[in-house]
């Protein structure tokens, strides 16, 4: 079974992109959703409050996203604290999860920071989606009800996408012009064919 990573900035469209593969019955490994069910861990919830204070908490119990979003994004030491916090339960989760799919032909997991974190290393190529920034920006404030401001605090903290591509063995340019659809099935088949 081969493994393939898939990336993109925020607001490229890799959801988008994951969802083409899935339909064509790739099974895809959600890196940031996973990561979103593991906050609810009790024992990660007391961690994360230790580190970060109270007020990422709510009455419930549960970690605030958008409270933790607005001190990580704004502090990349912290953010890397959150990182180091997480990082290590989602590749075991995701160990375990390629293990269920073994009789695939291949995998993706799809995660924002796959080369930032180092997960690239685990994959047998790796697939980027890319837009343009402006672009970006819009899908993103348009899908959260954030500001401009808050979308750019979140660019910060990814590599560029010209880093990106050097890394990259597949790109799938998702700006509005390029049919995304096709790309996606031109790498499908690449991908069976090796």
């Amino acid at each position: 079974m081969k493994r393939i990573g898939l990336t993109g900035n925020i607001g490229s469209g890799k959801s988008t992109v994951a969802r083409i593969f899935e339909i064509l019955g790739v099974p895809v490994y959600h890196a940031d959703l996973r990561a979103r069910e593991m906050l609810k861990s009790g024992k990660v919830v007391e961690q994360i409050k230790k580190l970060f204070g109270n007020q990422v908490v709510n009455s419930q119990q549960q970690v605030d996203r958008k409270a933790l979003a607005a001190i990580v994004f704004n502090d990349k030491t912290k953010l890397e604290t959150l990182n180091i916090l997480i990082h290590p339960l989602v590749e075991g989760d995701f160990s375990v999860w390629c293990n269920l799919h073994r009789e695939s032909d291949y995998i993706l997991q799809e995660a924002a920071i796959l080369f930032e974190s180092g997960f690239d290393r685990l994959f047998d190529a790796n697939i980027l989606v890319t837009a343009p920034e402006e672009l970006c920006v819009a899908r993103v404030m348009a899908r959260d009800s954030i500001t401009k401001e808050m979308v750019m605090d979140r660019i910060q903290n990814q590599w560029s996408q010209d880093k990106k591509q050097k890394l990259a063995q597949y790109e799938v340019i998702n700006d509005e012009v390029n049919m995304v659809i096709p790309q996606v099935l031109a790498i499908h088949r690449e991908i069976l064919s090796k």
